[in-house]
């Protein structure tokens, strides 16, 4: 049964609303929002578990079978009001997170404290164009932020983002035979032509200060990569991008 909306005071409504907004609402109800018919259709491809669809008349007409969901319509201002997002969808909906649990791997991404939720996006929809294991963060922006996942674009449902805290993860990658390599321009530096990236783990560090001090001691070498130009450093998607395609075999 579709559920009609003509309020924006509506609880289904403040409750999506607040969903877009607050981090620890987000992780405590284990839900995450999402917008746009296609990336619908990836998460129903991709099997997800999607509580909650809200969608304009028009949109609800074109909308997938979503066994479970709650399907609600409202006029396109409703869903104007909910979004942060610069322009809204005329599809919103609600995916529950899936649990991120470490296993090993044949590459990985660590994420140091990255901030920006445009670069997390990008990374993750990077990790799985070129088919990296696993990503682990320690204390990023939040990746169910719902500017990461309009970025991430439907890879935010199939790359693992794991938490972890990076001075007990790199110990336990390194004892598992797995080399990691720190993003910087500190200590054993070494260009990243020259350095096989197989079987090996990279840190890329936060946008303004770079990889913490006390985890990038923890590495077995640092790796840049070497710019003929004026620039001081890469942006740290762009940085992570690079990486990756090497990490990937190329």
């Amino acid at each position: 049964m579709i559920e009609r909306i003509t309020s924006r005071q509506n609880k289904t409504v403040k409750y999506i609303r607040a969903l877009s907004r607050e981090r620890d609402l987000r992780h405590s109800a284990g839900e995450f929002v999402c917008d746009g018919e296609k990336l619908l259709l990836e998460a129903v491809a991709e099997h997800m578990e999607i509580p909650l669809v809200l969608a304009s008349e028009v949109a609800a007409e074109r909308l997938p079978d979503i066994p479970g969901a709650k399907i609600c319509v409202a006029p396109q201002d409703i869903l104007d009001s909910i979004t942060t997002l610069k322009t809204a969808q005329s599809v919103i909906f609600t995916c529950r997170m899936k649990k991120a649990e470490y296993k090993a791997m044949p590459c990985a991404l660590l994420l140091d404290r990255l901030q920006d939720t445009g670069n997390l996006g990008t990374i993750i929809r990077t990790a799985d164009a070129f088919g990296i294991g696993a990503v682990f963060e320690d204390g990023c922006a939040d990746i169910y932020n719902p500017k990461t996942v309009r970025s991430a674009m439907g890879s935010i449902f199939r790359v693992p983002v794991v938490s972890a805290d990076f001075t007990e993860l790199i110990p336990r990658l390194r004892a598992e035979g797995m080399k990691v390599y720190a993003s910087e321009l500190y200590g054993d530096v070494m260009e990243l032509p020259d350095t096989d990236l197989n079987n090996a783990a990279v840190i890329i560090g936060n946008e303004g200060n770079g990889v913490r001090r006390e985890v990038a001691q923890l590495a077995d070498a640092s790796v840049i990569i070497p710019m003929r130009g004026g620039a001081e450093s890469l942006n740290a998607a762009v940085a992570a991008s690079i990486f990756m395609y090497k990490m990937s075999g190329r």
